[in-house]
């Protein structure tokens, strides 16, 4: 009996042993696919590192942009508002001008009408004068008659010239007003 138990226990250690050298090779198994998932895991931080580098590295980049921008909108916003005021400037010359051309083209008709008045002026005095000329021809051939009425024309003719020189004294402080 000895003998076997000395088998059952010999069998028994046997299986134990064999359970213990599965167990190890599991234990090894495990390890190993232990030692795999650690470094699967390193490789995964090194990404997740790599990753966040990356990440950070955009950000960046997408900060600068944003600064970018925001510049380019300040000049944009710049450009807008000089852009207004040039458009507001050339409004006020485009209304100055119309006004300078509106007086030039009031300045033209009243000189055109001065200068129609000196024509007109300078036709009655022509016309007096030839008149003057006729009269003294008639006054040669009839003096002593003529001699009153000549001194009444002479009057005419002085009050005239007189009026005459007083319209060119007006006419060319017109003149000087309106060229001033």
């Amino acid at each position: 009996m000895s003998a076997q138990v000395l088998e059952k226990i010999l069998l028994v250690v046997t299986d134990i042993q064999k359970e213990l050298q599965d167990i190890r090779e599991e234990q090894r198994a495990i390890r190993e696919e232990q030692r795999v998932i650690r470094e699967e895991q390193r490789a995964i931080r090194e990404e997740q590192m790599a990753i966040r580098e990356e990440q950070k590295t955009f950000r960046e980049e997408i900060n600068s942009l944003r600064e970018e921008m925001n510049a380019f909108r300040k000049e944009q916003q710049f450009i807008r508002e000089e852009q207004q005021a040039l458009k507001n400037g050339q409004k006020e010359l485009y209304d100055l001008m119309n006004a300078l051309l509106h007086r030039q083209d009031e300045t033209d008709a009243k000189l055109e009408a001065l200068t129609m008045d000196v024509h007109h002026m300078r036709g009655e005095m022509t016309a007096m004068k030839q008149e003057i000329h006729a009269l003294n021809e008639k006054i040669d051939s009839h003096y002593e008659q003529f001699n009153e009425r000549l001194n009444n024309l002479q009057l005419d003719v002085d009050f005239t010239v007189h009026k005459t020189t007083m319209t060119e004294r007006e006419l060319f402080k017109m003149r000087n007003r309106l060229f001033s």
